[in-house]
């Protein structure tokens, strides 16, 4: 039913569009450059829109048919998951201290 209201809106609203570029009968034009490029954006950004629900909706479709959610379930439930790590802290090369007064580049210049 949704579907069928925005049909004929976007009918009326080609219609209304269509008269305004065609003129109502009496050879007068009643559009300027703003509107049209108004009209134009709107249209492509309902477009896009429209396109993204589009591809959204057909992905959801294909992730919801390769039930994912059993194959995980039974991984799960089947497996157990191991995990070994280590973690080891270096101490850092001993540096020079630098002095408060001078800066890194300051440092720098003088050992080169």
């Amino acid at each position: 039913m949704s579907d069928e209201n925005s049909e004929s809106k976007e009918s009326g609203r080609l219609r209304s569009w269509a008269k305004k570029i065609l003129g109502d009968g009496d050879g007068d034009r009643s559009i300027d450059a703003k509107e049209m490029l108004g009209a134009i954006l709107e249209t492509g950004d309902k477009a896009k829109t429209e396109i993204v629900k589009l591809v959204a909706r057909e992905v959801r479709v294909y992730l919801e048919a390769l039930d994912l959610h059993n194959d995980l379930h039974q991984l799960l439930s089947n497996y157990s998951l191991e995990v070994k790590a280590s973690f080891h802290l270096k101490p850092l090369q001993p540096a020079e201290k630098i002095a408060p007064s001078e800066s890194p580049d300051e440092q720098q210049a003088e050992q080169q």
